[in-house]
C-alpha cells in the first residue's frame, strides 16, 4: 500500500513537472508572439507614412492617415495584453490582416494613381512641345510678315533721282560764289513706282547750312517726320500717277551767309527721298 501511494506521488510530481514546463513553453511562445505582432503593426505603421507623404490626394491621404490612426491605437491596445491572453493577440491578429488587405488596397490606387500622373505629365509634355513649335511657327511667321511688311512699305516709298543742287546769281546762271548768290535750285526725278499710291503729294526741301541750322523764309513752315515735327525750307505739290516726275524747286536767298557745305534733304509721305550737297565759296 505505502508502494503503491509512493508511486502516486511520484507520478503526480512528474504531471505537474510537465505541465509546468508545458506553461512556461507557451507563455514564451505567447511572449514572443506578442513581440512579433509589435513588430508587424511597428512596420505597417511605418508603411502607411511612407506611402501617405507620396500621394498628393486629398481624399486617398485622408483615407491612409485614418488607417494610420487605426494601427496605433491597435498598438497600444497590444501593449496593453497580457502576453497570456491568446484570443486578444488571435484578436488583434485579425486585425492585423485586415488592415493590410487596406493597405494592399490603397497601395494599388497610389500606383494607378502615379501611372496616371506619368501619363498625365508625359502628354502635357507632348502638348507642351507641340504648343512651343507652334508659338515658334507663329513667331517666325509673324517676323516674315514684317519683314515682309517692311520690304512693301520700302518698295512702296518714293525715290529723288538725279538731284542735284545749284547756285544761280541774278542772270540765273550757276555759280559757287555766294557773294553773286541769289537763289538755291533743285531739281531730281520722282522716280516710278507701281506699289506707291498716287495721287497730290507734297514734296519738302530742308536747306542745312554749314552749322546745320535750317534755311527759311515766309514760306517755311514744318511737317511729320519720324513721328516729329521738323522744319522745311521749301515745298511744291505734285500730282503722282506711279510714272517719272520730273521737280524743280527755288529758294530765293534772304539772308547773309557763310561759305562751306550746304546740304538739301528732299522728304515725301514722311520719308527722306533723297539728299545731296553743295560747297559754296565767298
Amino acid at each position: 500500500m505505502g508502494g503503491v501511494l509512493v508511486a502516486a506521488v511520484i507520478g503526480l510530481g512528474i504531471a505537474l513537472w510537465h505541465q509546468t514546463d508545458t506553461v512556461n513553453f507557451l507563455s514564451e511562445q505567447y511572449a514572443l508572439e506578442k513581440e512579433q505582432l509589435a513588430d508587424e503593426y511597428t512596420q505597417l505603421a511605418i508603411q502607411y507614412e511612407g506611402y501617405r507623404l507620396e500621394i498628393n490626394n486629398d481624399s486617398l491621404e485622408q483615407k491612409l492617415e485614418d488607417q494610420r490612426i487605426k494601427i496605433q491605437r491597435l498598438v497600444e491596445e497590444l501593449k496593453q495584453t497580457k502576453a497570456e491572453d491568446a484570443r486578444k493577440i488571435a484578436s488583434l491578429k485579425k486585425e492585423l490582416a485586415t488592415v493590410r488587405s487596406v493597405l494592399r488596397y490603397y497601395v494599388a490606387q497610389v500606383d494607378s494613381l502615379n501611372t496616371i500622373n506619368e501619363q498625365l505629365m508625359a502628354e502635357n509634355k507632348e502638348v507642351r512641345q507641340q504648343m512651343t513649335k507652334v508659338n515658334n511657327a507663329n513667331a517666325n511667321l509673324k517676323q516674315e510678315n514684317k519683314q515682309l511688311a517692311e520690304k512693301v512699305d520700302i518698295a512702296s516709298h518714293l525715290s529723288a533721282t538725279n538731284l542735284k543742287a545749284e547756285a544761280h546769281n541774278k542772270r540765273g546762271k550757276k555759280t559757287s560764289s555766294l557773294k553773286s548768290t541769289t537763289q538755291f535750285v533743285v531739281d531730281f526725278i520722282v522716280g516710278a513706282n507701281v506699289t506707291a499710291e498716287t495721287g497730290e503729294k507734297t514734296i519738302y526741301v530742308r536747306i542745312l547750312k554749314p552749322n546745320e541750322e535750317l534755311l527759311t523764309n515766309a514760306k517755311s513752315g514744318s511737317f511729320d517726320y519720324d513721328g516729329a515735327q521738323i522744319g522745311f525750307s521749301m515745298r511744291k505739290n505734285i500730282e503722282y500717277t506711279g510714272d517719272e516726275h520730273s521737280v524743280t524747286m527755288f529758294w530765293t536767298r534772304n539772308e547773309t551767309l557763310d561759305p562751306g557745305k550746304y546740304t538739301f534733304e528732299v522728304y515725301a509721305d514722311g520719308k527722306l527721298i533723297g539728299q545731296t550737297r553743295l560747297v559754296m565759296e565767298k
